[in-house]
């Protein structure tokens, strides 16, 4: 069995991204789902649910708990996407129901909330302006920090100049 690194999942996100042709941010999950055919429901459910991928005929239906904001639903259905990415890649792969770890999942849906490429290119554009990005890409300020940090776009050190 080959030995599959976060580079390997990050790559997974970007062949799906382009492949729906989003070249631009904000990056709509939702349109991810609908080019692989994966019917997106929302549901009001408990609270304490999220959302689920449900099997449907024997496809894949996700839903998404409509009692919670669009940020925490945009968060929960790329996490839904990609463990269908993640089994779609591998054959033998599984929906880890029996483990509360998802790392292959959770680096697949950061991939695809505030893509690589496309974060280093759009900071091109807009001089490293943190604010800005985090913005255009739907996320919060510290999270677009840490990423474009993760990137290395940004010191890890010292103060954030405000322009």
């Amino acid at each position: 069995m080959p030995l599959k690194t976060d580079a390997y999942f990050k790559t997974i996100a970007e062949t799906a991204l382009r492949q729906t042709g989003i070249a631009e941010p904000p990056v709509q999950v939702e349109a991810v789902a609908a080019h692989l055919g994966i019917p997106v429901r929302l549901v009001n459910m408990p609270a304490f649910f999220y959302g689920a991928t449900v099997s449907e005929d024997g496809m894949p239906v996700i839903i998404l708990n409509s009692r919670f904001d669009e940020v925490s639903r945009e968060r929960t259905l790329a996490h839904l996407v990609a463990h269908v990415l993640l089994i779609m890649q591998d054959a033998s792969a599984s929906y880890p129901r029996d483990t509360d770890v998802h790392h292959e999942a959770d680096v697949v849906a950061e991939e695809l909330i505030m893509p690589a490429w496309m974060v280093v290119e759009q900071s091109a554009k807009w001089f490293n302006d943190y604010r800005y990005l985090a913005r255009l890409f739907g996320v919060s300020e510290g999270e677009m920090t840490a990423r474009m940090e993760a990137l290395g776009l940004l010191k890890t050190h010292g103060i954030p100049w405000d322009y």
